[in-house]
């Protein structure tokens, strides 16, 4: 059995998150189906191996697949079992010994951020980002996950526009469950000085109880697993890639056709709550 590394790319909207669970649609299983289906062997969790865990609703443009298999790799046939919003595109024979969770340099997840930030004080929100740089305990910062350690490293984060919209960059060793969606919450807190930046300082050493749960993550559709980051370079199919633009482009056209129908449909629900006009020229019965 040969150890291959790909690139995955999926929009996490109809899955209920990437991991494996008996009963549910997700982006291993479906993977699990794809490569039983393109190399006639048996496959489970053990044989297609993801470096990171993400949400339902989580979209993934870089993430990191460990596929097992005796056959020479071939992600572009794979593909054709793969729903459309799923699509593996580069791959390379795994080093001896790699593993996707562990092996891995850091992770890299974007979000993309609400219109509201239009008016945010940027300078407000990089005080709190500075005090979340570093190796910390971000329990109160995350949802609870069995007994995971929950210190961990913020290598850096950094906010950017794309096209007119806003985002936030997040770095870091490993990720803890929903803190990238967390902290998006507090720094818009603070950025609407609705919270003072040292907030996240009491936070994290304790000062200020707060319950893991009280802190409310910003929606899920707005985060990306950009890249999981390792020393080498995946070399890509651009079958692979033409395959994930049409998949965006076509989701962007649904998606202006949807706004402009439901926007229609607006205007006009509202119109119909409008109190009822006779028409002048019907005459009484």
């Amino acid at each position: 059995m040969t150890d291959y590394l790909a690139r995955l790319f999926y929009l996490g909207e109809y899955y209920y998150g990437s991991q494996l669970q008996p009963g549910l649609k997700t982006v291993q299983g479906e993977l699990i189906d794809a490569m039983q289906a393109w190399s006639k062997e048996p496959h489970s969790k053990q044989t297609v191996q993801l470096s990171g865990r993400t949400d339902r609703g989580v979209h993934s443009f870089g993430q990191l697949v460990l596929l097992t298999t005796n056959k020479q790799l071939n992600i572009d046939q794979i593909n054709k079992h793969l729903p459309e919003d799923i699509v593996l595109w580069a791959k390379i024979r795994a080093p001896e010994g790699f593993r996707p969770r562990s092996s891995a340099l850091m992770r890299h997840y974007r979000y993309y951020l609400a219109p509201i930030w239009k008016d945010i004080d940027y300078n407000q929100v990089k005080k709190g980002i500075s005090l979340l740089i570093g190796s910390k305990d971000f329990n109160l910062l995350s949802k609870p996950d069995n007994n995971r350690n929950t210190i961990t490293t913020v290598l850096n984060i950094s906010t950017g526009e794309d096209s007119g919209i806003p985002f936030l960059d997040v770095f870091g060793t490993s990720f803890l469950w929903k803190f990238v969606r967390k902290i998006v919450t507090v720094l818009t807190e603070i950025g609407l000085y609705r919270m003072e930046p040292d907030v996240i300082l009491e936070v994290i050493q304790g000062i200020r109880k707060r319950n893991r749960g009280g802190i409310e993550p910003a929606p899920p559709e707005n985060l990306i697993l950009m890249e999981t980051i390792v020393p080498f370079s995946l070399i890509p199919s651009k079958y692979g890639l033409k395959r994930v633009q049409k998949i965006v482009n076509d989701r962007l056209d649904f998606i202006r056709r949807t706004s402009n129908t439901l926007s229609g449909f607006s205007s006009y629900l509202s119109s119909s709550m409008m109190p009822y006009q006779r028409p002048t020229n019907q005459r009484n019965p």
